[in-house]
């Protein structure tokens, strides 16, 4: 059992220092007080979680102390003692936040038994605060912020399939969407999440070496094996969740492996006549699309039938694009801290910039462009220019997404920024821009001007379009 911070109040030197000996002796940290001025002066410093106070001291009464201990901390709690309790007085103390009344003289073992049923309602307080923000993290996780309504089913899903038992899950996705974040709220509301939640890229494992990081070896069963064995992946999940990321990467002979353990709850370890049981919950995840790897006769479909019992697809960031500048947000806050700059804010324009850009590398490539446009940035605040993008991961082709808010929209901003996104299309060309927005090339001109928008300089001997 944890320990605990005990106060203990009693005029009687004999009896404080009784139950000191008994308390601590249980493991826990004590403090005493004589009086019940310093009994509320040593709540404030001491913050004890549990008191045993007696009822009548030599400056206050006992109830009124328990009053002015309950006003410091309401959720300490405290047992009075008393020789000279009515059934009036254990009444009132209920009343006022005592947790249990103890008569005088008692016995040891009332002590004992009083400390371990305080201790049983500290740690239930303790599940109980963690439950609360477990369920609140349940909608936002370190890589994937839920706002979009298809997200927030998505993720009722999860936690619903979290809840089914050991059900195999097949997640389907990008790179970069968060598959791995999806595997985790399953497992974390699942009956397995005080086991380990094990995490393998297959396509990460060497070629060869696939069957022993799964299900282990024993000393000697090929050139190189470690004298004293190893266990499997399988093994070190055991009572929990086995995540197999990219598990279409996976060998055909690794497959077939792979659907007996799924399919009997068996396997041995390489080199073993042994057979062990595989206590695991099996979810799965690729970037391909399955059904096309099974026609292609790339993935085995006897395989894919027991991973995909359940299926969920994550999708591309430019499928969500609701998601894009809370995520965005969210990293700025992370990057904030970690490079000690002080952003407070991603401008109308960076926030339409965000939500045009490709993102390729969906969730990955928008951390990474936050990342290091708050580590470059002296500004206190996110704009389009300060945005770092990547390259080789273009905006949007052609439509640019507004999103109008309660709050409105600056129509000048939408023509500054409907003008840089055909300047982008056509790499600059005015001409080539103008017919794009349908005006003539001198209106645009003059708008380029207007909104001070700048060009790139032009090349010796090239045309001005």
């Amino acid at each position: 059992m944890f320990k605990c911070r005990v106060l203990i109040v009693d005029d009687e030197m004999i009896i404080r220092n009784s139950l000191e000996r008994i308390i601590s002796d249980n493991g826990n940290e004590t403090f005493l007080a004589e009086t019940g001025r310093e009994a509320i002066s040593k709540v404030r410093s001491t913050k004890p979680e549990v008191v045993f106070l007696d009822y009548r001291l030599p400056d206050l009464d006992g109830l009124e102390v328990l009053k002015r201990i309950k006003a410091e901390d309401p959720d300490v709690l405290v047992l009075v003692f008393s020789a000279y309790g009515t059934i009036e007085t254990v009444v009132e103390a209920m009343k006022l936040g005592a947790f249990d009344y103890i008569q005088k003289p008692y016995q040891n073992e009332q002590i004992i038994l009083g400390m371990m049923k305080a201790k049983e309602a500290i740690k239930l307080k303790r599940e109980v605060k963690e439950l609360r923000a477990r369920g609140e993290r349940e909608y936002r996780c370190d890589q994937i912020i839920v706002h979009s309504e298809e997200m927030k089913r998505l993720f009722d899903l999860a936690v619903k399939v979290g809840r089914s038992g050991d059900t195999p899950v097949l997640i389907e996705g990008e790179t970069g969407v968060g598959k791995e974040v999806i595997a985790q709220v399953i497992h974390k509301n699942s009956s397995r999440k005080d086991c380990a939640l094990v995490t393998v890229n297959c396509g990460a494992i060497p070629k060869g070496l696939a069957e022993s990081e799964l299900f282990g070896y024993e000393k000697g069963a090929f050139t190189g094996a470690l004298t004293s064995g190893k266990a499997g992946l399988l093994e070190r999940a055991d009572g929990g969740t086995l995540f197999l990321d990219e598990v279409t990467e996976l060998s055909e002979s690794d497959q077939v492996r792979l659907l007996r353990a799924v399919e009997a709850k068996k396997y041995f370890r390489v080199g073993s006549v042994e057979e062990r049981k595989a206590n695991v919950r099996i979810i799965s995840a690729t970037n391909r699309n399955t059904e096309l790897e099974v026609k292609e006769r790339r993935f085995r479909e006897d395989l894919y039938y027991r991973l995909n019992v359940i299926k969920i697809r994550v999708p591309p960031l430019r499928e969500r694009k609701s998601d894009i500048v809370p995520l965005a947000k969210h990293y700025v806050e992370r990057f904030n801290e970690k490079f000690g700059k002080k952003i407070r804010e991603i401008t109308p324009r960076a926030a339409i910039a965000l939500s045009a850009y490709g993102w390729k590398g969906n969730i990955r490539e928008l951390r990474n462009v936050i990342e290091r446009s708050v580590m470059l940035s002296s500004e206190e605040v996110l704009d389009s220019e300060s945005l770092i993008l990547n390259s080789n991961s273009p905006p949007s082709k052609g439509t640019l997404v507004i999103n109008l808010s309660e709050e409105g929209i600056n129509l000048e901003e939408v023509n500054r920024l409907l003008i840089e996104k055909a300047l982008i299309l056509s790499d600059n060309n005015v001409l080539q821009a103008a017919k794009l927005l349908g005006i003539e090339r001198g209106a645009l001109r003059h708008r380029i001007k207007k909104y001070q928008i700048r060009l790139p300089a032009r090349r010796s001997g090239e045309i001005d379009e």
